[in-house]
């Protein structure tokens, strides 16, 4: 890869970045949050996509993202009304902006007049030709006299007083790498009066001395106004205060009469330009840094200046790198368990600075764990921040009334895991905008708002992350839902189902309670995808209804998918580990209270509950010579607050394990979710809890 297309790739990675934080400002713009603050993010945002695109040649994007920008500006300074319309017409035209950003990513032409309407919609309005009758004329071009002098102009000498404002105006460097243009701040002063623009290029060097980063322009402009006031010049700069040094004074640069005259025969011939540059020496590296000539150079002489904005708040690193970063700490745990197991007691007691040390060793691999896993963290927000413009979409479609309200965007969670939250996500909220909600006349008849609420919100509870989609909706039809599962033989015509089982009917393959098809429900593959997916993160889903009151369906995450929390567990002479997470209480067998189903089945009574029991051994088709009543039970929670007892022989302890994946080293394995490397080098299987309990329930269905 060339160095052209790494830049190409940062400038991508930067533009979705963007695009996101522009969908994040508009969603807050469009429920009344029309701040100055987040008026000038969405303009910084656009103009960084603008400057990259022009910087590789993207043209098309650089058009559409210009007259984006230039309306951007008017709004910015008041001179475009941001109503509803144009906020609606910013949001689609953010959607447009990431076509014209993947066509260029892609190396993929668009039609040639793709945003063509939004892009005259954008002229218009900046012109003043709106739709709305609001009494008032359009504005006015105006044209800026820009003179270049080839002499330093010492404005201190001009007399004071009069009508005329003298703008000195020297921008740093920080103006410019924060993309802020100047011409955009002189182009406002020409909207207070007649200006008179003259740059000063008096400090610039010889081509030989020439930086391509520093700044050797700055400018005076004359204002001439009898209505414009220092407050109104210094609201211009506003947006760049601290990253420029201004002046604002009465007086003139000419006579009213007299226009300043350019004469380029001062000026050195290419050839004079060429002749100053002196070839430098290989053992001496030449030191990037702004010649003193330079008035504008931010900061001057002082040599401490330059340090005060040196410190890099972030860094990109490609994932590759982190992930094997992750793979060696994984590798380290696995040695200090070694390590540890294999200080027996009497070790214990020879070697105890020994001891000691791998103690400390144990809570630094522990702290280097936690701190790569935090690397490999990133907020909920980026994927909650999607779906805003989604309930737009879906209250449009279906002539309803839906507000978002999102909860703990910033929680943190492994970012394998939040790569495979954006489906579960999508049609969990589908289905509590086309299901859930009510239209506005019959939540109006239920003595509701006609607005329906879908609530999106993550927290962090031990070591698992829980993710909401809430709605006050009209709740889970169960009538309907056990029709249609009696219809299609999920259920039998006279077995009796509790509500709870009911509510999960939803996640059935095929299942659907929609009377007819339409491009957001219908064909039953929403809600199975959702538990399928999280099922493959290790997660679950639990719903919760109420009739007429809404529906909250939880999913539950583990925080990462490298490292997990166990108990491990022997059967026959293997070791199994159990997720710590899925646990609720262990037992010996002894102290159980085991019954018999009608079936045959095994259950486990436990306070007034009959659990479904499996017994490793017999499941794995392992040996088994520990007598019954030495063995243990281990309760576990799977689906919802169904349980399963799992019967081990032993118990040998609670640790942290590194999860390997089967489906990429071997292949997929029924009822194992993984597998693990434990300290003494053996391989331990990780327990699919969920998945151990479907296949025994469809293996008796087969049996009946």
């Amino acid at each position: 890869m060339s160095d052209l297309d790494d830049f190409k790739a940062t400038y991508f990675d930067e533009c979705s970045e963007l695009l996101g934080e522009l969908e994040e400002q508009f969603t807050a713009i469009e429920e009344g949050e029309r701040d100055s603050e987040r008026l000038n993010a969405v303009f910084r945002a656009i103009h960084s996509i603008k400057g990259g695109a022009g910087a590789f040649n993207f043209t098309e994007l650089v058009g559409f993202a210009h007259e984006f920008e230039t309306l951007l500006d008017y709004v910015r300074n008041g001179k475009v009304e941001l109503t509803d319309e144009v906020v609606a017409l910013c949001i689609r035209s953010v959607d447009l902006v990431a076509d014209f950003v993947a066509a260029a990513r892609d190396g993929e032409t668009l039609a040639s007049d793709y945003g063509a309407e939004e892009k005259a919609r954008f002229i218009a309005l900046s012109k003043g030709d709106t739709d709305e009758d609001d009494g008032g004329e359009p504005m006015e071009e105006f044209d800026i006299e820009f003179t270049p002098v080839a002499v330093d102009l010492d404005h201190k000498d001009e007399p004071a007083g009069g009508d005329d404002w003298l703008v000195h105006f020297v921008p740093h460097s920080e103006l410019y790498s924060r993309a802020n243009d100047p011409l955009l701040l002189l182009r406002e002063l020409g909207e207070l009066g007649d200006v008179v623009v003259v740059a000063n290029i008096s400090g610039l060097p010889g081509l030989g001395e020439f930086e391509p980063f520093g700044v050797y322009c700055n400018w005076d402009i004359q204002i001439a106004s009898e209505t414009v006031t220092e407050d109104k010049i210094r609201e211009v700069f506003e947006f760049v205060e601290g990253d420029c040094d201004l002046e604002v004074t009465r007086g003139s640069l000419v006579e009213k009469d007299e226009d300043p005259v350019f004469d380029d025969e001062d000026l050195p011939s290419f050839a004079e330009l060429a002749a100053e540059i002196k070839p430098v020496k290989a053992e001496q590296p030449k030191t990037a840094m702004a010649p003193k000539s330079a008035p504008s150079a931010p900061g001057g002489d002082h040599p401490d200046h330059a340090s005060k904005h040196v410190g890099v708040q972030s860094i990109r690193v490609d994932l590759d790198k982190v992930d094997r970063v992750v793979n060696m700490v994984s590798e380290l745990v696995i040695t200090q368990s070694m390590l540890t197991q294999q200080m027996d007691e009497n070790l214990r007691q020879k070697y105890q600075e020994l001891v000691r040390g791998l103690e400390v060793l144990a809570q630094t691999t522990r702290g280097l764990q936690d701190s790569v896993m935090a690397i490999r963290a990133q907020p909920v927000k980026s994927v909650f921040s999607r779906m805003p413009r989604l309930v737009r979409e879906l209250a449009g479609k279906t002539d309803k009334k839906i507000k978002l309200e999102t909860v703990g965007e910033n929680t943190e969670i492994d970012k394998t895991v939040i790569e495979q939250l954006s489906d579960p996500l999508t049609h969990m909220i589908r289905n509590s905008a086309d299901h859930g909600i009510e239209s506005p006349e019959k939540r109006i008849a239920a003595g509701k708002p006609e607005t329906g609420i879908i609530r999106l919100s993550a927290e962090q509870a031990g070591g698992n992350i829980l993710i909401t989609v809430e709605d006050d909706g009209g709740g889970i039809n169960r009538e309907k839902v056990v029709q249609i599962a009696r219809e299609r033989g999920l259920i039998g015509a006279d077995q009796q189902v509790t509500e709870e089982q009911i509510d999960n009917m939803i996640f059935a393959p095929g299942f659907s309670t929609a009377t007819e098809v339409s491009d957001i429900s219908g064909r039953g593959v929403g809600m199975d995808v959702v538990l399928s997916n999280i099922k493959k993160i290790g997660g679950s889903v639990h719903v919760r209804s109420k009739p007429g009151q809404g529906t909250r369906m939880t999913l539950k995450l583990p925080l990462t998918l490298a490292v997990l929390d166990v108990m491990l567990v022997a059967v026959g002479t293997c070791p199994y580990v159990i997720p710590l997470s899925s646990i609720v209480e262990t037992m010996q067998t002894a102290r159980a209270d085991f019954g018999r189903m009608p079936t045959g089945n095994r259950v486990l009574q436990l306070r007034g509950e009959y659990i479904q029991v499996i017994d490793l051994a017999a499941r794995f088709d392992l040996p088994n010579d520990t007598p019954e009543d030495q063995r243990f039970v281990v309760l576990c929670e799977a689906e919802g607050t169904q349980k399963v007892a799992l019967i081990v022989d032993e118990i040998i302890g609670q640790q942290q394990v590194v999860i390997k994946s089967l489906e990429e080293n071997f292949e997929r394995i029924e009822g194992i979710a993984g597998g693990t490397i434990l300290g003494d080098g053996s391989v331990a299987l990780i327990v699919d809890v969920q998945g151990l309990r479907l296949q025994q329930q469809t293996a008796r269905r087969n049996a009946a």
